[in-house]
C-alpha cells in the first residue's frame, strides 16, 4: 500500500517547478484553476505547479503519460508536502485513487473507485507492514460508510455495519479464524445494540440473547 508518488512529484515539483523553498523563480501569468480559482501558474510541460497570490504551492499537476490530460494531483495548500493525491491509474479522464497523508508525509489512507465512477467507495487505513488494518466500504454509492471491517494480519475481527442507511451503525459482528462468532443488533434504533446472536464454528446459531445497558 505503500505509496512511491509522493517522493516523485515532490522531486518533480523541486526540479520542474522552482524549487525555492516551495516559491516559483520569477512571478508567473495568473490563471484560473481547475477548480475556478485564480493562480499562478507555473508551467513546465507535464509538470504544472499552481500557487497562490503570496507564492505558496496550492497544487501540483502531472501529466505523466504525456496525452495532455493531468493524472497526478497533489494537493500543498501552502505545505511542502502535499496532504492528498488524487490519481488517474487507468488514464480514463477520472480519477480512481486518492492518498491521504499527515504532516510527516506518512500515508494514512488510501481511496479507490471500485466502480470507475470517479468518487471513492472504498477506503483502506494502512497499518504495520502496510497492511490495511481497516476497511471502509460505500456499497450503495451514497457517499456514507455502510460497512467498516477491522482487520488483524489480515484477517477480519469485527464488522460494523449500517443497514438503514441513516450514517449509524446498527449490526456489530465479531469476527474468530475466519468464521463470524457474534452479531449484536440494534433493534430499536437508539445507536446501542439490545440483541445478540452467538454462533458457532459452522456458523449456525447456538443462541439468542437480550443485552442491558
Amino acid at each position: 500500500m505503500r505509496s512511491v508518488a509522493i517522493p516523485f512529484l515532490v522531486a518533480a515539483c523541486l526540479a520542474a517547478c522552482g524549487g525555492r523553498g516551495g516559491l516559483p523563480p520569477e512571478l508567473p501569468p495568473i490563471v484560473k484553476g481547475p477548480d475556478g480559482r485564480e493562480y499562478r501558474l507555473l508551467d513546465r510541460g507535464k509538470y504544472k505547479g499552481f500557487y497562490d497570490q503570496w507564492g505558496r504551492l496550492q497544487r501540483l499537476d502531472y501529466d505523466s503519460n504525456g496525452d495532455g490530460r493531468t493524472d497526478n494531483v497533489a494537493h500543498h495548500d501552502g505545505e511542502k508536502t502535499p496532504h492528498l493525491l488524487d490519481i488517474d491509474e487507468d488514464f480514463d479522464g477520472r480519477y480512481d485513487r486518492w492518498e491521504e497523508y499527515d504532516p510527516s508525509g506518512r500515508l494514512v489512507k488510501v481511496g479507490v473507485s471500485r466502480r470507475h465512477t470517479g468518487s471513492p467507495d472504498l477506503w483502506l487505513t494502512p497499518g504495520p507492514g502496510d497492511q490495511p488494518v481497516k476497511k471502509e466500504y460505500d456499497d450503495n454509492g451514497d457517499m456514507r460508510i455502510d460497512r467498516t471491517e477491522h482487520l488483524r494480519a489480515g484477517l477480519v475481527v469485527r464488522v460494523e455495519l449500517d443497514t438503514d442507511g441513516d450514517g449509524r451503525p446498527d449490526r456489530w459482528q465479531n469476527w474468530s479464524t475466519g468464521h463470524l462468532s457474534e452479531e449484536d443488533f440494534d433493534t430499536n434504533a437508539d445507536g446501542s445494540a439490545d440483541r445478540r446472536l452467538v454462533y458457532g464454528p459452522t456458523g449456525s446459531v447456538l443462541k439468542m440473547e437480550s443485552i442491558r445497558r
